[in-house]
């Protein structure tokens, strides 16, 4: 199954994208997607669906969905 990405508002009022399967924040060039505001999490789960932008804690398996992978593995 292909990664799902989606975003949560913190208690400031920012955004952060996160994987909803593992729950972790998305790690991109070593900076994770958070602090952004809601048109910048928006933007980058788009590109992320697109593949303009990878994530760097999300294995490639998961990403595409191809192979299945049991337990993240």
């Amino acid at each position: 199954m292909p990664t799902i990405y989606s975003k949560r508002q913190d208690s400031e009022g920012l955004w952060e994208v996160y994987d909803r399967e593992s729950e972790e924040a998305v790690i991109v060039d070593g900076l994770p997607l958070c602090g952004l505001d809601e048109i910048e999490a928006d933007e980058a789960i788009r590109k992320l669906k697109r593949g303009e932008l990878t994530s760097d804690n999300i294995p490639p398996t998961a990403q595409s969905g191809w192979p299945p992978t049991k337990n993240g593995v």
